[in-house]
């Protein structure tokens, strides 16, 4: 079955990131399915605003899921508000601006956080630099925290931003361009 959220935006893209696809098999409840969709499609209105964006500043990039639904292994226990806690309910996803040579476009990224956070509203986003690669490039992704909907689709943002490097907080309330490491 196909769960369409918006136009060209299904359930399925959200269902792990690259590399670590998931299925939504583990979720037998119907009711945490449909929170499931809901979360999602909060989402979808994210990747619509960025795709939909008319200055042609990213129509050269594409925002793909690096990390989604999070399926946590047996008998693993979620923090409460952790990230994967968040992601196994649809409330994070983890984005990453890609150019059309297929790489992480890390100076670009920098640009849609700033777009993100004047157009889209958010519980929380974290723009995350790292500098993990072995071969030692630099890494950009965007972490978009959703709040949770309350019965029946009441929402409230709080529109919090944040900037880490390795893991580490940089600022909060701003966002900083980290260009080299």
């Amino acid at each position: 079955m196909l769960t369409r959220l918006a136009p060209g935006i299904s359930m399925a893209r959200f269902l792990g990131g690259y590399g670590d696809k998931q299925t939504m098999n583990h979720i037998t409840n119907e009711t945490s399915r449909l929170n499931l969709a809901k979360q999602y499609y909060l989402h979808a209105q994210v990747i619509k605003v960025v795709a939909e964006d008319t200055s042609g500043a990213f129509a050269d990039y594409r925002l793909t899921v690096a990390e989604g639904l999070y399926r946590p292994a047996p008998n693993e226990t979620l923090e409460v508000g952790s990230t994967n806690y968040l992601m196994a309910n649809g409330q994070a996803v983890v984005y990453e601006l890609i150019d059309e040579e297929g790489n992480n476009a890390y100076e670009k990224t920098f640009d849609l956080a700033v777009y993100m956070k004047d157009n889209i509203e958010f519980e929380k986003m974290i723009l995350d630099y790292d500098s993990y690669d072995p071969a030692g490039e630099l890494n950009a992704q965007i972490v978009v925290i959703m709040p949770k909907i309350r019965h029946p689709w009441v929402v409230t943002y709080a529109n919090k931003i944040e900037t880490q490097f390795n893991n580490y907080v940089q600022s909060t309330n701003e966002l900083v361009e980290i260009l080299e490491v």
